[in-house]
């Protein structure tokens, strides 16, 4: 009975370290048409079905917090577009350009959070010189980074090419909205990989279990 105890927790706790599900924002139809600290401040939060500007692929994120944090001391939101931002629908962008500014996704505590990919699309025809577009985690990690360049007008990149997963806060940080406006923000969730001695446990589960059947079978 005890083996068999052993080996349903480390089935259970295996599969619950493979689970990823995964939430898309597409900044639709936003009230207001802003979003910010003050503003909105639960879009994204604790996602557990499709609903205004969300949608699920795959699943739903009930264990990530994001944050929407304009940098600049004189803006308090920023803007939704329903058009402008080359071809994207309803990005985020504002109504000033340089506005500098990152979106933060805090996982719970013992869940990951995984950062699967964003567009950005530059205003209208105009190319953006000194555009930078990064991402960090809260402990300053850079784990993605374009580099100053220019940003081409009436072009949309997708970001950041392979998934990047953190225990910890990620901030994806770009330094003209405006200039910039970011769409179809991608992110899951996952379990937090169980500690060494937590696999240990599991390991020797599935070992007497084993070693259970074997006596059997002789």
């Amino acid at each position: 009975m005890r083996t068999s105890s052993l080996f349903a927790a480390f089935l259970a706790g295996f599969a619950l370290a493979g689970t990823a599900q995964a939430t898309r924002l597409t900044f639709e139809n936003l009230p207001g048409g802003a979003l910010g600290p003050t503003v909105i401040p639960s879009y994204g939060d604790r996602v557990v079905s499709a609903g205004t500007g969300i949608t699920l692929d795959g699943g739903a994120t009930p264990n990530v917090v994001l944050d929407f944090v304009p940098l600049l001391s004189t803006q308090s939101a920023f803007e939704v577009y329903g058009s402008g931002y080359s071809g994207l629908l309803h990005a985020l962008g504002d109504n000033s350009f340089n506005v500098p500014g990152y979106v933060q996704l805090t996982p719970d505590t013992g869940w990951d959070v995984v950062l699967e990919s964003f567009q950005v699309g530059a205003w209208s025809s105009s190319s953006y010189i000194d555009s930078r577009i990064r991402v960090e985690d809260l402990q300053s990690n850079v784990l993605f980074d374009t580099g100053s360049f220019t940003f081409p007008g009436n072009t949309v990149f997708s970001y950041p090419g392979t998934p990047i997963r953190s225990s910890v806060a990620l901030r994806v940080y770009i330094n003209d909205f405006g200039d910039l406006g970011l769409d179809n923000l991608q992110f899951s969730q996952v379990a937090t990989i169980p500690e060494p001695s937590t696999w240990a446990l599991w390991l020797a589960g599935a070992g007497l279990l084993g070693a259970r059947v074997l006596r059997r079978k002789r």
